[in-house]
């Protein structure tokens, strides 16, 4: 039982020993009555304003418990939406420090997504000069900004590979979005 509960039970409890002090109250005697009469009043007046705090409060409790399902539920979808994306796409704060990424970009990093958390963007680029000038463009350009460049993705323990990667910064999320597309590789025709 929950603390609203037992402050709603108690609420109702005290009604019931009020009611008995009433029919008490109606047999007193009549020098006791003056008395009596107006404070039971006022304690009758004063638990059923409890009691309809009470029910207000349990009906906000209900609201927040369903606002908390809804969130919950919004996020578990974003989350398998940002899975199902087949283009590797990472989230990092304005310094670069990755928060999330999603089950593409943990393959083509090479790493598990439990552990990307908290790894800077940095470490995975060769060409950070350039990594560098586009935080500072998405930095400087403010909300629903967008850079793209060429740049070369170092995976761990993988090749290096050259990838066109779009960052972009969002107006209800502080984070910065990465994608990251692999380029196709150019082959060099053959002589015959």
């Amino acid at each position: 039982m929950d603390t609203i509960q037992i402050l709603t039970l108690k609420t109702t409890n005290a009604l019931g020993k009020l009611a008995d002090l009433q029919r008490r109250a109606d047999g007193a005697t009549d020098k006791l009555a003056p008395v009596i009469k107006p404070a039971l009043k006022e304690l009758t007046g004063a638990l059923e304003e409890l009691q309809v705090a009470n029910e207000h409060l349990q009906a906000q409790v209900e609201e927040l418990a369903s606002a908390r399902w809804k969130i919950s539920t919004a996020e578990q979808r974003l989350e398998e939406f940002a899975n199902a994306l087949p283009v590797p796409c990472l989230w990092t704060d304005a310094a670069g420090v990755i928060d999330d990424g999603n089950a593409a970009a943990c393959s083509l990093l090479n790493i598990s997504r439990q552990r990307l958390p908290g790894k800077p963007l940095m470490l995975f680029i060769t060409d950070r000069d350039a990594l560098f000038a586009a935080m500072e463009s998405l930095r400087r350009g403010g909300m629903s900004t967008t850079v793209e460049l060429q740049l070369t993705v170092r995976p761990r323990e993988r090749r290096p590979r050259i990838s066109r990667v779009i960052g972009r910064t969002t107006e209800h999320d502080p984070r910065w979005t990465w994608f990251l597309q692999e380029s196709p590789q150019i082959e060099t025709p053959s002589m015959s």
